[in-house]
């Protein structure tokens, strides 16, 4: 896992993190709008030395490319978007415990971490 993480972009990590954040509360899975609020739950303090506001496009960029990498996995939860597409929900292959530490070893996130781990 932690070789996983640390090849990703430090946007995708933020947004593995909101993900993870969600999944510490167990509100997964989740569609974009909702890991991108994650995302700046857990990084508005941090926003401006760690990566600035993600927008929607960015997460769900950043979730495609971690379900590709393997750490998200997309789930078929049913629902579908105002137009009739459907919205795919990320939900973490890996536990949200397993995803937290290997996100705390990087020197960036690891406040960030700690607010999420404060959190669940």
């Amino acid at each position: 896992m932690d070789s996983e993480v640390s090849s990703l972009s430090l946007s995708n990590r933020v947004v593995l993190l909101g993900l993870a954040s969600l999944e510490a509360v167990e509100e997964t899975p989740a569609h974009a709008p909702a890991v991108r609020a994650a995302c700046g739950d857990c990084t508005d303090a941090l926003a401006d030395a760690v990566v600035g506001s993600l927008d929607e496009a960015a997460v769900a960029r950043g979730l495609n490319v971690l379900e590709v990498e393997g750490p998200v996995v997309r789930v078929d939860d049913g629902e579908s978007s105002a137009v009739g597409k459907g919205r795919p929900a990320f939900a973490l292959e890996a536990s949200a415990s397993e995803v937290l530490s290997a996100l705390e070893d990087d020197a960036a996130l690891v406040d960030a971490v700690e607010v999420v781990r404060e959190r669940a």
